[in-house]
């Protein structure tokens, strides 16, 4: 399973923009991917700032169903001059306090598109230390 928290920040002004997208987004995502199990948009508390929760069975389910599908990529790049800065967190789940399993890194396939790739690179799992601890003594 792979999990992440998408902190949004946008440029000023276009909050209205972020959400009419986003909203686009979001249906094409639960109409099209049968293996969306997350994915939802949430306003933050500073002004502009927003939050996406995207949960998959896998990572190379977000990376190739979600990522690189086409209604993806057609919604990118309409946030492309509304976005101050995007952070991209992994997440893991607390054992017994969560209906999610593990997040899970994957191999991006050698036969995998070009674009699947290059999002590897740039979205790639970052699994953390101490999460890798805490499993290990549960």
């Amino acid at each position: 399973m792979s999990t992440l928290l998408a902190h949004i920040k946008i440029i000023e002004g276009n909050e209205e923009k972020f959400e009419e997208i986003s909203r686009e987004l979001y249906e094409k995502t639960h109409d099209n991917e049968d293996s969306v199990i997350h994915y939802e948009y949430w306003r933050g508390r500073e002004k502009g700032s927003y939050y996406t929760l995207l949960a998959y069975p896998s990572y190379l389910d977000f990376l190739i169903t979600h990522q690189i599908s086409e209604h993806h990529e057609s919604a990118a790049g309409n946030y492309g001059d509304i976005i101050a800065d995007l952070d991209l967190e992994w997440l893991d789940p607390v054992d017994g306090a969560s209906k999610l399993g593990s997040t899970e890194t994957q191999e991006v396939p050698d036969d995998a598109p070009e674009l699947a790739k290059q999002y590897d690179k740039d979205h790639a799992v970052v699994m953390q230390d101490w999460w890798q601890a805490l499993r290990k003594g549960s």
